[in-house]
């Protein structure tokens, strides 16, 4: 009877730690000649907000993404921001607000006139989305990548291809990382919490991440991959995906408040 108790704990704890897995992603469309400030202004000043955020519990990760190839008038840099759980994203302006004070206090007043001059840039923003992440699997010797391929998806039926991702994809990549014949590091799914509705093109993501960008490019397989079928999850998406995107991430802090430059 405990042996039960104790497996149906396990259950709904799982099943909280998925519902409180919440990001968001930030798309700009970035003027070559701001991109370098914009860089700049990443690295050496919000960055510093993510990892103060971070090391407090009211984020879970942070990443700047430019696009690889694409068409010019699409999002040509990506934000990444880890939220949590659901009180983490009704605070996430709050928490960048106060994160921007306590990075500009250790600054200095001084250094804090120009900081805030620097700042005062247009983010170029073109959308902000949020998401719920439902699956991840990664490679054992995992901690960090180089290249996000995404691949997004409008599906008829979020729950159905929630429970496929999992039982179908999710477990073949999982042995397929295991006995690495893939270099693939991480694959994860999620669905769109909001905006959602017909006027959009996507409410379902999938990623799948690398180490270097030919890998990204042909799925960094070892050998010819036997695919599972995939038929229930390709007719729910419509028989494709939407569009398949890459990045290269170039800064990133991971959830401990570390921050990398790729």
């Amino acid at each position: 009877m405990k042996v039960k108790i104790f497996s149906t704990l396990l259950i709904m704890i799982a099943s909280f730690a998925y519902s409180q897995n919440y990001y968001m992603y930030d798309f700009r469309n970035v003027p070559s000649d701001e991109m370098s400030v914009m860089m700049e202004n990443e690295e050496h000043f919000w960055s510093k907000v993510a990892q103060d955020q971070i090391k407090k519990g009211n984020m879970t990760g942070w990443a700047m993404l430019e696009r690889m190839g694409g068409s010019a008038d699409e999002p040509n840099i990506l934000f990444y921001i880890g939220a949590g759980s659901k009180k983490n994203i009704d605070q996430l302006g709050a928490s960048f607000g106060e994160g921007s004070q306590n990075v500009m206090s250790k600054m200095g007043e001084d250094a804090a006139v120009f900081i805030n001059r620097a700042l005062n840039i247009d983010s170029r923003r073109v959308g902000q989305v949020i998401l719920n992440r439902t699956h991840t699997e990664f490679d054992t010797d995992w901690d960090h990548h180089n290249y996000v391929k995404t691949n997004f998806s409008k599906v008829t039926d979020m729950n159905k291809m929630n429970e496929l991702q999992g039982k179908v994809w999710g477990k073949y990549i999982k042995k397929m990382m295991a006995k690495d014949e893939t270099s693939q590091k991480l694959w994860s799914a999620s669905n769109v919490v909001s905006p959602m509705g017909s006027g959009y093109n996507w409410n379902y993501l999938t990623i799948d991440t690398y180490m270097t960008y030919s890998d990204a490019l042909d799925g960094g397989w070892k050998n010819s991959p036997k695919i599972p079928n995939l038929s229930e999850i390709n007719s729910l998406m419509g028989g494709q995906f939407y569009k398949q995107v890459m990045w290269k991430v170039v800064m990133s802090v991971n959830s401990k408040g570390e921050f990398k430059k790729h």
